[in-house]
């Protein structure tokens, strides 16, 4: 994409973020999509496009605690687009594990400086980090605001992708990442201990309520969904009674306002489930990264979206770039 050459050769200009550029090596697996990086109150250097405006990334000290449960390492905010929208946050992961049982690559609680690095003017994040519990492999996550115009609809958006490099010496079987997407602090959207009614998922082309989705325990405050032909079944919400017996057809997930007006779309691909927490209050897509050899890696990439608009052409736009690899 003719848009995504330009905007590596101005930010590469940019000498100051050189150390940052590493991340954009990641680009080149992406063949053409969108790449990513941002930080708050910071000054601007030059413009790098007519992005959308009012959407930036920032990181806050305060989540950074010592507290296992309460520290955040790989949180980062995200400011809506619109008047008085709050901000999303998002853990990016709030888990990476490995194997069924669990087994630790990522953890939100890691004991790291802040591993961040935000652009001036806050349209772009990215890390590059060794797992603490894994030598030699590596995760890379970045995010990009997007332009203005580079989704239809009228549309404004965050693109993310995540690689993960295994350049250790174990196989690490069925990946697990779970990017957990904050959403109580975007101005009147649902808070703790919703009803299900504003998270939805996309079944056989139809938008469908959590509400509406029948899980073994009626009152279980964790749902999840698999993606339809995904191999990999774990969503985590099994061991509460909260999977949903119907496949999603895509990891998309969608959480909107109270009053319906706002809805927040996430996509990743290629996709493996969906989970939603009405305590915390979170929703997930989560993508799908399979089985890592020795000397192998695997990159996924996905969108948040920010609309006013009906949400159905966005999704027939999105099921349109899924990429299928089981």
């Amino acid at each position: 994409m003719a848009e995504i050459r330009k905007f590596n050769q101005e930010f590469n200009n940019v000498g100051r973020f050189r150390k940052a550029l590493y991340m954009f090596g990641l680009l080149a697996f992406l063949t053409g999509q969108i790449g990513c990086t941002g930080n708050r109150n910071n000054s601007t250097v030059a413009e790098i496009s007519s992005s959308s405006e009012k959407i930036h990334f920032y990181t806050d000290p305060d989540k950074k605690s010592e507290d296992p449960e309460e520290k955040l390492t790989y949180g980062l905010f995200i400011t809506s687009p619109w008047e008085n929208g709050g901000d999303l946050y998002m853990n990016f992961p709030e888990h990476l594990e490995y194997n069924p049982v669990g087994n630790t690559i990522l953890r939100h609680w890691d004991s790291i400086p802040n591993p961040w690095i935000i652009s001036p003017d806050g349209k772009q994040a990215s890390y590059r980090v060794e797992s603490l519990a894994l030598t030699n492999v590596f995760v890379e996550s970045f995010a990009r605001v997007m332009h203005d115009g580079d989704l239809p609809f009228d549309a404004q958006g965050v693109h993310v992708a995540m690689k993960i490099i295994n350049h250790g010496s174990e196989i690490l079987p069925v990946i697990r990442p779970l990017i957990c997407n904050q959403f109580r602090d975007l101005t009147g959207f649902p808070q703790r201990h919703h009803d299900y009614q504003h998270n939805h998922i996309v079944i056989d082309d139809q938008i469908t309520a959590l509400a509406d989705l029948p899980t073994e325990n009626l009152e279980t405050t964790f749902k999840g969904c698999v993606v339809k032909g995904c191999p990999q079944r774990d969503t985590r919400a099994e061991k509460n009674g909260g999977l949903i017996e119907q496949d999603m057809d895509a990891a998309l997930s969608i959480v909107t306002s109270l009053d319906q007006e706002r809805k927040v779309i996430f996509w990743w691909n290629p996709g493996k489930s969906m989970i939603a927490n009405s305590f915390i209050p979170c929703i997930h897509a989560d993508p799908y990264f399979g089985t890592l050899k020795p000397g192998e890696e695997a990159y996924a990439e996905g969108l948040i979206i920010f609309t006013e608009g009906e949400p159905e052409p966005i999704i027939k736009y999105l099921k349109g770039l899924d990429r299928k690899v089981f």
